[in-house]
Order: C-alpha cells, then structure tokens, then sequence
C-alpha cells in the first residue's frame, strides 16, 4: 500500500509527469468532442442540408424557382437514388438530399437494383414507358400514381465539338429535370401529344429523337389510327408527320371533327413526300394551306440563307407572331432546314382563316424537277422571292370555336442530332405544342449549369499558391513561439 501511494506522490510530484498527463486528458476529451460534434454535424447535414456548395458551378445548389416549387408540394413525393455497382452518381445524391430536407413532402432513399431487383417490376415511367436503370433517379408520387425515371441523359447536356468532331458534356441540367419530375408526379392529368399513323407516316425509330424531346418535356407521346378506330382527343394537339398515302373521305371527315371541336395539328409535309395526296392537300385547303411544287433552294448570292456552302441547307428567319415572341425575346433564332418545302401564302384565304408566316427563307427559288429538269441551277420559269417553310394557321368554326394549325416543310430540324444541337429546333418545337391546345407542360426557368471548368492561369492560382505555402509556415512558427519556452520541461 505504501509502495503504491508513493508512486502516485511521486507522480503529482513530478511536473513534468502531470504536465504530461493534463495533456493526454486534454487530447482525449478533444478527441471525444470532434467525434460527438462530427457525428452531431452530420446528422444535422442529412436533416437540413446546412453543407454549402462551393463547387465552380453549384451543381447542388437549389434556385428560388425549386425553393418556392416544392414550398407549395400538397402531395408526397419519394426520390429513389438507384446507385450502379461501381458506385453513386454522388451530384445526385447531394442534390436529393437537399430536396429531402427542404420538404417534409419530399423523402429520399438510396437503393439498388442488386440489393432490390423489384423497383423494376414495381415502376414505370409514365411518359417513356421505361423501367428503372442504374445511375438513375425513380421520383414517385403514391397518391397520383406517377412516376418519372431520369437518367444521365435528363442531367447532362452535350453540344458539337468542331474540333475534335465528338459530342462533349457542355451543361448540367440535375436541379431543372429533377424539380420538373416533382412537379409532373403530383399532377392530376398528364399533357399528351397524338401522333397519327396508318399512312405511310415517319415510324417511331425515325421520330426517335422528336419523342424524346416530348418526353423530357414531360409530355406523354401517343400513336394513334384512325382505320383502327382510334378516337382523338381535341384536348391533344395531333401529329401528322410526312403522310405518303392519302386519308380516306371517312378519315378526313374524322380529322375535320377533331378540329371543330377544338382540336390542333402539327403537320409536316417534306418536298420527297408524294404531291398527288388530293384529300391531305384538301385538309391543308381547310387552313388556307398549299405547297409548292419544288424544292426551295437558296440563292448563291445570299450567303445568309443558307449553311456551308449548300444552297438546300436553308437557314430560314424567325418572323414575329404570338407564337414566336418567346423565341426572339430569348435569342432563340437559328434554324436549319434541308431540302424544304414552301407554303403559299395567298392573298385571299377561305372565310374564318388567318395565316402567319413562322419561318421565312432569304432570297430563294423553288426548283421544279417534275418540269423535266434535273439541274438545280434556277430555271426562267422557277418561282423567287422569300417563301413561308413554316406557317401558324388559325380556323375559326361558326361554333365559334378556333382550331390551329402548325405546318412546316422540313422534319430534319426536329430528328437530327447534330441540328437539335447547334439551333433552336428544341425551343420551336416546344413553344409551338405549348400554343397548340392541350395541357401546359411543367418546364421551370431554371437554367443549366456549366459542366466543365475553364483552365486556370498562373496568375488565377498564385493566391492559393501563396495560402498553401504560408499556411503551413505560420503554424510551424507559432509551435516554435509556443514550445521553445517549455523545452525544460
């Protein structure tokens, strides 16, 4: 007992044995309370979403527009953030958490297709028809019903490299598609767009991209026949896509009642498509429309009109009307179309009818080649001037009741690529559904974020230079300052 006591007596003796031993109680309770104020901090992240986002581009940050979207949520939305094998889309996950805590609406859940094969057999996207997919985001509302499946392709935006001649990832669209997918689940109705078929119309695998612009836009595509008995929904605008067999004096009839009672058309009609369809053109009639016959090409002389040296490839202008104000306001004017066709715009149009041209060429001629003329140098009797290739076209019944039409002579601008790209085509076609009957959209203005970082100068980094060296250097001297004092002890 006595050996005992004196050890203690010699260590509270010892005082460089109790300095030491202070300092070891000191560091333990240090270390205690970073654990507790870590484990606090981060319950309190995963609860309010305190962390800030530093990043270039805020990729996780959330606009007023998102903050007041989901302030008026009356409905339950879930987000299920579906990670590959190989890991999370960790953007993702941080901007869904974000969502989770800036709702009590709104709940996420981080799952897997290994771990939880079902969620593909228990949702479905309700305007793609898709089943979910690694590295996607499964946003479900039980109430209503609706899901929305959102893959890379709804969050990374890709614009033509010149250069390398390759697509690169120019933009980042996660808070705009996934704000829009909340807002499509707690809807009552789904807008929907009806795409005709059963004359030789543009299949699906060609309109592939088209539909894809509609379903991100969350617009529900449908096909539908009118020789199968089909009804349509004057409440749907109707797609009528490069037709090249005629409608039966049944189906024409049937198209005539759609429009009086409120029903529109998007209708596209190309030069390659058959001439000799006399009850579509009857249709077109109906709405003050005719083609001409030929293909517009772009005088030489006019560099303007027309893209990289093709006289076919037009560049037409975006006129005002109703329809286009948007468009011009927001710079949105650079289209392309190739081997067009042209609408007359007559000077007397049937009782009830207004037309205004969308889309005009510069200096053009229509080149004729049924005339017996392959060349397509213009002919002495070809038609010139500027000429409508795309046309707004109001009919008034005597209901009282105004039925619209959009035609144009050109689909290229709406399933290609590289011009989805590199013009407004999306924009177009977008405002033109809007206008067209039907149920508007969700589409929020929140704009993309850049996706890559511009590279950094010398001078941009001399300041973190600076920091990064000096940092380090006035901690050792303050240790110097401290301990030098205590080297006795």
């Amino acid at each position: 007992m006595k050996k005992s006591r004196g050890w203690l007596k010699k260590i509270a003796n010892d005082r460089k044995l109790r300095a030491g031993g202070f300092s070891v109680l000191l560091t333990a309770l240090a270390v205690a309370l970073a654990l507790l104020l870590g484990a606090l901090s981060d319950g309190l992240e995963k609860r309010y979403a305190l962390q800030a986002d530093y990043s270039f581009n805020g990729a996780t940050s959330q606009s007023e527009v998102t903050r007041a979207a989901i302030r008026q949520l009356d409905k339950e939305v879930t987000l299920f953030a579906v990670s590959s094998s190989s890991g999370a889309d960790e953007t993702l996950l941080s901007l869904v958490n974000r969502y989770d805590a800036a709702s009590e609406k709104i709940a996420s859940v981080q799952e897997s297709l290994v771990t939880n094969p079902v969620l593909q057999q228990q949702y479905r996207d309700a305007v793609s028809g898709q089943k979910p997919v690694e590295n996607c985001l499964i946003v479900h509302c039980g109430e209503t019903g609706l899901t929305r499946i959102l893959t890379s392709r709804d969050f990374v935006l890709y614009s033509y490299n010149a250069e390398t001649g390759a697509y690169d990832q120019t933009q980042y669209s996660y808070e705009k598609s996934v704000t829009e997918a909340i807002l499509f689940v707690v809807q009552d109705e789904v807008p929907c767009v009806q795409i005709l078929t059963g004359h030789g119309e543009k299949t699906e695998d060609e309109t592939a991209l088209l539909e894809e612009t509609l379903t991100s836009a969350n617009y529900q595509v449908k096909r539908v026949s009118l020789s199968a008995g089909d009804e349509l929904d004057p409440q749907s605008p109707l797609m009528i896509l490069c037709p090249r067999y005629d409608f039966s004096e049944e189906e024409i009839s049937l198209l005539m009642d759609f429009a009086s009672r409120g029903g529109d058309f998007f209708i596209v009609s190309q030069y390659a498509d058959p001439t000799y369809l006399e009850r579509f053109q009857a249709l077109l009639r109906a709405y003050g429309l005719q083609w001409y016959p030929g293909m517009v090409i772009a005088k030489a002389e006019d560099t303007a009109g027309y893209y990289a040296g093709s006289t076919v490839a037009l560049m037409p202008t975006l006129q005002e009307a109703d329809v286009t104000r948007t468009l011009l306001s927001g710079g949105e004017t650079v289209f392309l179309l190739s081997s067009a066709r042209a609408w007359e715009l007559p000077q007397t149009v049937p009782d009830g009818v207004m037309l205004s041209p969308i889309l005009t060429t510069g200096e053009a001629y229509i080149r004729n080649f049924g005339d017996g003329e392959s060349t397509s140098q213009q002919q002495p009797s070809d038609p010139e001037g500027h000429f409508a290739v795309a046309v707004w076209a109001d009919k008034l019944f005597d209901s009282g009741i105004i039925s619209h039409a959009f035609v144009i002579g050109d689909l290229t601008l709406f399933v290609d690529s590289w011009i989805r790209s590199n013009t407004s085509s999306t924009a177009l076609l977008l405002q033109v559904i809007r206008f067209l009957r039907g149920s508007e959209p969700v589409s929020l203005d929140i704009l993309p974020i850049q996706a890559q970082r511009e590279s950094l100068s010398l001078k941009d980094i001399t300041p973190a230079i600076i920091v990064t060296v000096m940092l380090p250097l006035l901690v050792l001297l303050g240790a110097v300052l401290v301990l030098w004092p205590r080297k006795n002890l």
